[in-house]
């Protein structure tokens, strides 16, 4: 993965992360005003909720549940971004940036390395094709073949 999909991946993966919770956290209050009732608790502190089976409950649990998926597929996507920055910071020569990746990411810094990563990371791709090049410059070229119907004049 080149740094600019690494980077699409992850600000998409952010986006669907942050959409699927508001969907999420809309759903519950939704439920929570209009899907039940509050009834005293048994030990006489607070109220518990009783939820009515109806239109309203199962349409804000379906969109909960929607909106976790989607919440899941925006974490999933910035998972593969990390990894893509793993791929494309291991092709560098000076292996720092690989190990800071790698190692804050296990940690639980993900976020603060990614925005570190996408900001300053050299790309790591263009480096291994820029000193591959001049190896296949120096190679022989094949002879064309030959033509295997020569035209006679």
């Amino acid at each position: 993965m080149t740094k600019g999909i690494i980077t699409r991946t992850w600000i998409w993966g952010i986006i669907g992360m942050v959409a699927g919770l508001v969907v999420a956290g809309v759903a519950t209050a939704i439920m929570l005003a209009y899907g039940g009732t509050y009834v005293s608790a048994r030990s006489g502190n607070g109220y518990d909720f009783v939820p009515t089976p109806g239109g309203t409950f199962w349409s804000t649990v379906v969109l909960i549940c929607v909106g976790g998926l989607i919440a899941l597929s925006g974490i999933i996507a910035q998972f593969v971004a990390w990894v893509g920055a793993l791929v494309n910071s291991y092709q560098l020569q000076d292996k720092m940036w690989f190990l800071l990746t790698l190692l804050l990411g296990l940690i639980g810094f993900g976020l603060v390395v990614m925005i570190v990563y996408l900001i300053a990371a050299p790309e790591g791709y263009p480096e291994k094709a820029r000193s591959a090049a001049p190896a296949s410059a120096n190679a022989p070229r094949p002879a064309p073949p030959e033509d295997p119907f020569p035209r006679t004049a």
